[in-house]
């Protein structure tokens, strides 16, 4: 097994160890890292992480020495670049968000059966909030389908180091650490229900309540600019999209509200809210009540926006333009009109850029655009989904 190869399997280890020396050591001292030594367990194994940051995948290299081929989102490869970079230097396996991807379980098991790691992260989404996101009920049904061991490993701290609404790393503190090892013999014995609820009690992490039994500073340049990624309603004014980070302090253009966003991830000022989980479950509940209130219209709006086609070879071309709205049952961007019974997917891909699948194949995506939220778009999905 371990003596197998495969085309690019050389290139791809070389990548992954030079990598790890060469920005391990600067990443760790950036995000003043604390790593668990690589656990002593028999290849090949999966990694599954809770999922933080953007830079999750060199905060892990920096524990595994040993090479690892990373699971990314589909998503991420709709941009050739990146695609050539995590396909064909590093051996990064594609999977559908939200699916046992036939693919995906496919290219996971051809590394296994080399000898070769493989690491996930289960959420397929960084956090907002704070928060460890929903686990698919799929991944359950993966882990046990590629029979390999099992090390689950949980990732602190990230959340408030490198925010995903937020811009630069903050100097604070994080820490990387495996929580269990699960051998391919125990693994086997479970269903996939079974195996979902480890993952949910291993890789659960709250930022805020972390905070609350031992706060960290985490210091930095222009800590709430960004926030309006995650910030959609003003709860003084209950307008949308009027709510803006500026240096430390988030401000609301409609009514004037304005508080100052700590080191801490606290918020000191008008805002009744202690952190930005409070505002989030906040904001939720309040679309909630606006989509059973709301009638047959949009219930989040926008100004103008434009929005791109992917073409077959993965070039973007733009689509249309114009106000943006979702409603009840349909999401609409200018001249372009969908009904959300034909979004087979919906995510959000870096900090503003809203992604969607339709059923037919056609795959689109939101132009970035200064001040845009795509949260409350997929929060309202989600709720109706």
């Amino acid at each position: 097994m371990a003596g197998s190869s495969s085309p690019g399997r050389r290139r791809q280890e070389i990548a992954y160890r030079v990598t790890r020396a060469v920005l391990g050591p600067y990443f760790s001292w950036r995000f003043n890292l604390k790593a668990d030594p690589q656990p002593d367990f028999p290849a090949p194994y999966i990694v599954v992480s809770n999922h933080v940051t953007e830079l999750d995948f060199l905060l892990l290299a920096v524990m595994f020495r040993k090479p690892m081929g990373f699971v990314v989102g589909q998503g991420l490869l709709r941009s050739r670049l990146l695609r050539f970079l995590l396909v064909w230097l590093y051996g990064s396996i594609a999977k559908q968000k939200g699916t046992a991807d036939v693919r995906t379980t496919m290219g996971m098991m051809r590394r296994l059966k080399e000898g070769r790691n493989v690491c996930l992260f289960a959420e397929g989404n960084t956090t907002f909030d704070g928060r460890t996101d929903d686990i698919p009920e799929a991944t359950g049904s993966l882990i046990r389908a590629v029979g390999a061991g099992l090390i689950t490993c949980r990732i602190q701290g990230g959340y408030f180091s490198l925010p995903r609404w937020g811009r630069g790393i903050r100097r604070g503190q994080t820490s990387c650490r495996v929580v269990n090892l699960y051998d391919k013999e125990s693994l086997r014995s479970m269903d996939a229900e079974e195996i979902n609820r480890l993952l949910v009690r291993d890789l659960h992490a709250d930022a805020y309540q972390e905070q609350r039994i031992d706060p960290i500073a985490y210091h930095g340049k222009h800590l709430a600019e960004g926030i309006e990624h995650a910030l959609y309603l003003c709860p003084s004014c209950l307008k949308q999209g009027t709510v803006k980070g500026i240096k430390d302090q988030v401000r609301c253009s409609a009514c004037g509200m304005r508080t100052r966003y700590t080191p801490y991830g606290s918020f000191e000022g008008d805002t009744p809210f202690p952190g930005i989980r409070e505002w989030t479950d906040w904001q939720r509940g309040r679309i909630r009540d606006m989509l059973a209130n709301g009638g047959e219209g949009a219930v989040v709006t926008d100004g103008p926006q434009r929005l791109l086609l992917q073409d077959d070879d993965g070039r973007l071309r733009r689509h249309a333009s114009g106000e943006m709205g979702m409603g009840r049952d349909f999401l609409r961007i200018g001249a372009f009109e969908t009904k959300l019974s034909n979004i087979a997917g919906l995510e959000i891909f870096r900090k503003n850029i809203l992604q969607f699948t339709l059923r037919d194949g056609h795959r689109f995506q939101t132009e970035p655009s200064r001040g845009f939220c795509a949260l409350k778009y997929r929060d309202l999905y989600r709720i109706i989904e």
